[in-house]
């Protein structure tokens, strides 16, 4: 037996309550491991037998399992009479039987379970329990750059905005071309037709470049973008289509002419703002240079003009969760995406959790983490993170023509026990954004971009598509991936295969709990090897009685579906007919 593959803590993803009832228990083994039972009762109950006090247990199989590349998750979960917890493990290979405890592994006959170190789950306090918005289980965000989205009418236009740009026309971050909030509101019928009902908004905020990650007021609407009016009409509007409204937080750093920065600048190590940043040596210029990358202070990516705010600091912490709360109470949004968010202290993103969960029990926190976020996920700090493993397992997948659907299974494992099983249900899935190269751009294939789209909506998450995606918007990396929307050509009826694809998609993932639900089970049989590239995925709800195929051939000729998946109502389809699946194609139905 391999000992050294086994891992199991009473605490994070390997116990914990999904509910105030209910605890979910994990067990990580090497593939070596053929069964595994859990033996557990309360720590305090016993039996009188034969006058012996004997601890009351029940002994169950774990049969849900995950296989990841190198790796089984083992998992069950239980419902303890008195919120605790005493248990350890059975574990059997092909050749033998031994006990798991926490103290180590033994044989049946070494020692009684009493005299072993159990594993203990204390208690399931409520107030411990990681809770997240149940709204955000259901919703599709729809990502918006707000300065190349659209164009509504702005009376403080300036006359030095670009004429509205084309979908083939490369962009650069300088370039300006009237984007603003009245815009937003005046396209929101389109995307309530399109399905959406998240708005995702990159910053709004006064500052000097067209990204406005570099803020220089976080209280003023930057009157490129419009008015505080406007904020609270675009939050207002959208809230009557069905829309929830979720604003970007840019608090790792501020930009080069706020406030408390200008004051340091002016007054040096006599600022009273001086801890609100990191600097080590006040001796730098008055203008960026390149101060940070000499470590005279500490930037976002050693960029000179978004020193690093330093949110260590109560001053700074309390700041910032004034400024939410003014977002929230003046104009009602309803989420925070937090920008580099796992470079802010723990503390304010307790703060901030704190702060933001007393006005409104079910907001919604979003940080931008890139790699595993667990110690950030814990029910205190943040409800998701952008799920850039997700992205990476179905990109990677869809495009290296080497991997087999086994190998995608074993990431998509990887990715669904990263967290909570309530955490999993919300993180922001998404297969491009501001920060990265456009999909169509990446695959250069229509319809692998649609394919991999397809199969992103078959995922448990709160879905997101990046503004112009549902017509495949083209873009090269960051600031490429910032092109205009095409809005001409979208009236001209150009994308119109597209945008049916994308709102059946949309349509199917609100109406069909199934597809939403965290149980995913990959088919092979004859024809369809764990190497294989077809893809034959199943979703079952038993709650609601309902059962969807995903089928999709990511391989180089066609396939056809077998007989006991022939039958069912097709709910969207690409490169599908007759049974029969093209290279690149997909189809999601529900079985009879």
């Amino acid at each position: 037996m391999n000992y050294a593959s086994v891992s199991h803590h009473a605490y994070d993803t390997f116990c914990y309550p999904l509910s105030k009832d209910h605890l979910k228990l994990s067990l990580q083994t090497g593939k070596d491991i053929q069964k595994v039972f859990i033996i557990w009762g309360d720590p305090f109950l016993s039996d009188n037998i034969n006058g012996k006090w004997t601890w009351r247990c029940q002994k169950l199989e774990l049969v849900e399992k995950h296989e990841t590349q190198s790796h089984f998750i083992w998992s069950t979960t239980i419902m303890p009479p008195f919120k605790r917890c005493r248990y350890y493990f059975e574990l059997s290979d092909a050749n033998e039987t031994k006990y798991f405890f926490e103290d180590g592994f033994f044989e049946a006959n070494e020692k009684s379970p009493e005299e072993h170190v159990q594993f203990i789950f204390p208690w399931m306090n409520e107030a411990d329990i990681c809770t997240v918005p149940e709204w955000a289980t259901q919703t599709v965000w729809y990502q918006i750059f707000p300065a190349r989205f659209a164009h509504g009418i702005n009376p403080q236009d300036p006359h030095t905005l670009l004429p509205w740009a084309g979908p083939e026309k490369e962009v650069r971050n300088e370039e300006r071309y009237g984007g603003n909030l009245r815009g937003i509101i005046d396209k929101l019928d389109y995307l309530k037709k399109l399905g959406i009902n998240g708005l995702y908004l990159n910053p709004v905020n006064l500052s000097h470049s067209q990204h406005k990650y570099d803020t220089t007021d976080y209280l003023q609407i930057d009157p490129e973008f419009g008015t505080r009016e406007d904020m609270k009409e675009l939050v207002q509007s959208a809230h009557e289509k069905g829309m929830r409204v979720m604003l970007d937080g840019v608090f790792n750093h501020s930009g080069w002419d706020f406030f408390a920065w200008q004051d340091v600048i002016k007054n040096r190590e006599n600022s009273k703002y001086a801890s609100w940043y990191m600097i080590k040596d006040f001796n730098f210029a008055d203008h960026p240079t390149d101060a940070a990358s000499k470590g005279k202070f500490f930037s976002f990516a050693l960029t000179d003009y978004m020193p690093k705010l330093n949110t260590n600091n109560p001053e700074v912490r309390e700041y910032v969760v004034n400024v939410c709360t003014h977002w929230v109470q003046d104009y009602g949004i309803d989420a925070l995406r937090l920008d580099v968010a796992n470079e802010i202290s723990h503390e304010l993103c307790k703060d901030l959790h704190r702060a933001m969960r007393a006005l409104k029990p079910d907001f919604f926190i979003v940080g931008e983490i890139w790699n595993h976020a667990l110690p950030w996920l814990r029910g205190d700090e943040f409800d998701s993170v952008i799920n850039y493993p997700l992205r990476t397992a179905i990109t990677d997948f869809a495009e290296d023509k080497s991997l087999s659907v086994k190998n995608f299974q074993e990431q998509l494992n990887l990715c669904l026990t990263m967290y909570y099983e309530q955490t999993e249900k919300v993180l922001l899935n998404q297969l491009d954004s501001h920060d990265t190269i456009r999909l169509i751009t990446k695959t250069g294939n229509r319809n692998t971009t649609l394919q991999e789209f397809a199969l992103l909506f078959m995922i448990p998450g709160s879905t997101c598509i990046y503004y112009g995606t549902e017509v495949l918007l083209k873009g090269k990396h960051d600031p490429d991936c910032r092109r205009c929307m095409p809005w001409k050509e979208i009236e001209n009826g150009e994308y119109k295969e597209e945008l049916n694809i994308f709102s059946a998609l949309i349509k199917a993932r609100k109406e069909h709990p199934a597809l939403t639900c965290n149980s995913i089970n990959f088919i092979y049989n004859d024809k369809v090897s764990e190497k294989s590239r077809i893809m034959l995925l199943i979703k079952d709800d038993a709650a609601n009685n309902e059962r969807i195929l995903f089928a999709a051939n990511f391989s180089e000729e066609e396939y056809v579906l077998p007989e006991d998946f022939s039958d069912g109502k097709i709910l969207v389809s690409n490169l599908f007919a007759d049974n029969k699946i093209l290279p690149d194609g997909f189809v999601v139905k529900i079985l009879d």
